[in-house]
């Protein structure tokens, strides 16, 4: 029999350092399922501690969905704290942590560029019309309606397709 795909196994245990890395996350995820499983014990707990660990990402990282700013001090701290020991550093269990350049913005303001200042107002006219077409499509009968091209052709037209995916959805109280 093959080991290749079985998830490793980890073992909590006081005093132990576990590598942490995208297998052992695999690994630890498929334990849990299975425990829950077997156990019929710890199913919300889990979700609980998993949406908890997600709003502190959010916290740090930030998020323009939540209106919440990145936490540019602890970022700060960490790169600080990485420069101490060059420009990476590898913990315990393995996990490195360097210093990159994330992202990079352009503020096209300065340009004064007409033609660009053309095709953005383009741009946004047509996303205004796009946006109002589809709402607009979705109000179409499902027998479909009649209209006229502007070559003089009749074409029927249908409300898009709608689907939906199943899930679950986790609120964390407020406080």
């Amino acid at each position: 029999m093959s080991t290749l795909n079985k998830p490793q196994e980890i073992i909590l245990s006081p005093g132990s350092i576990v590598t942490l890395s995208k297998t052992n996350a695999a690994a630890f995820h498929a334990q849990m399922k299975d425990m829950i499983k077997d156990t019929g014990y710890g199913l919300f707990e889990y979700v609980e501690v998993l949406k908890f660990f997600e709003k502190v990402k959010e916290q740090i990282s930030g998020s323009s969905q939540s209106g919440i700013p990145e936490d540019k001090e602890f970022t700060s701290m960490v790169r600080d704290e990485v420069a101490k020991w060059g420009k990476a550093a590898t913990t315990e269990r393995g996990v490195k942590i360097e210093l990159a350049e994330t992202g990079s913005t352009y503020d096209f303001s300065k340009c004064a560029d007409p033609e660009l200042t053309k095709l953005e107002a383009e741009a946004e006219a047509a996303s205004a019309k796009v946006k109002a077409r589809k709402e607009f499509l979705k109000g179409v009968s499902s027998r479909g309606l009649e209209v006229l091209c502007e070559g003089g052709e009749v074409v029927t037209i249908y409300p898009p397709a709608k689907s939906s995916k199943s899930s679950y959805k986790v609120t964390l109280p407020k406080s």
